[in-house]
């Protein structure tokens, strides 16, 4: 047990705490980072292919060539 956690007892849970935390830090962290990059590439790339679109697919979606336009000009990292 390290000098601090004898000294004082109460830090005992926030020992427990902090490495719970760290663990969390550690090891799901970087999942939900490779998460958010894969939906970032996602987006980028459904926003160039929105942007290579014809006239008779955007109105058959339903969408103005404005709309569109305006879509894929937003940076990949908003939604």
């Amino acid at each position: 047990m390290s000098s601090i956690l004898k000294t004082f007892p109460f830090a005992l849970g926030y020992g427990r705490h902090l490495i719970k935390t760290m663990a969390i830090n550690v090891f799901v962290m970087p999942e939900k980072g490779l998460n958010v990059l894969h939906a970032w590439e996602a987006r980028l790339r459904e926003r160039q292919h929105l942007a290579r679109l014809d006239l008779r697919i955007l109105d058959d979606m339903g969408m103005s060539p404005e709309d569109a336009a305006r879509e894929s000009a937003k940076p990949f990292w908003r939604a």
